[in-house]
């Protein structure tokens, strides 16, 4: 098992230190601490495996044989704080953003989300570029990395909500004209959340964007590059045997 600790022994003779590793008992390493929220179908206390980014990120690790215990918290904020804090020692499943990268570390991609504009069936909006956007008024949701571009854009209203189901509401509501999410948690939404509402709603086809999925850790902890090299390395074995593609596929049977 790999233990990301530093072990420091400035102030005794090398032949004192083997002596005392010789006769202490073998001591227990900590498990990587995987702070994370709910974001089904990525994310989840009884999704198969906890989810499909959990499911990979501790098999990743698993292969590099470094144990993980993975800490379910009730918002995003508290991860990122818990991370940044010390108290976890990385972030499963987050995008990036120029703002998070001050604080944060970042591993290569181990998937990709794509972020869907959804409309209500039989309504004249289309997307096909930003400036289709003006005098729209969209449904989005707090905290989500939806990228400058689209931020910046001028004419475009938001409605805000902390669910993407909230989203969804305000769209079949009315109070909406366009909804806009990750399309594997719309997916997952309306079949769990509104199957009588499948055929009202409608994804258009021009996504917003194509992000990747990352684990982070922060810039302050000491173990942190060793810890992204680690999960970068192992990513990279399970995208060349394909194992990484095979968890991807059994995942969206069950959604």
């Amino acid at each position: 098992m790999r233990v990301f600790k530093k072990i420091k022994n400035r102030l005794l003779p090398s032949w004192l230190v083997l002596v005392c590793l010789m006769a202490a008992p073998p001591a227990s390493a900590e498990p990587l601490k995987l702070a994370t929220a709910s974001w089904p179908p990525y994310i989840g206390r009884d999704l198969p495996n906890q989810g499909l980014a959990v499911d990979i990120v501790t098999r990743a690790f698993e292969q590099a044989g470094v144990d993980t215990k993975v800490v379910l918290l009730p918002s995003w904020e508290e991860v990122r704080e818990g991370v940044e804090a010390g108290v976890y020692d990385v972030i499963l499943g987050y995008w990036y953003s120029d703002e998070r990268a001050r604080f944060h570390n970042y591993s290569d991609a181990f998937m990709t989300s794509r972020l869907n504009f959804v409309k209500r069936k039989g309504s004249r909006v289309t997307y096909q570029k930003l400036s289709d956007l003006e005098g729209l008024m969209i449904a989005t949701v707090n905290n989500y990395a939806y990228g400058d571009e689209f931020e910046s854009t001028p004419g475009v209203y938001q409605v805000k909500s902390n669910h993407v189901i909230q989203s969804l509401l305000a769209l079949l509501e009315g109070r909406a004209d366009l909804a806009l999410g990750d399309y594997r948690v719309i997916k997952h939404e309306l079949h769990s959340y509104m199957p009588s509402k499948l055929k009202e709603i409608e994804v258009l086809p021009t996504p917003l964007s194509e992000k990747g999925l990352h684990i982070t850790v922060s810039l302050y902890n000491e173990n942190g590059n060793r810890i992204i090299k680690t999960f970068n390395e192992q990513i990279a074995v399970m995208n060349k045997d394909g194992s990484l593609a095979s968890i991807i596929a059994a995942h969206n049977e069950h959604d």
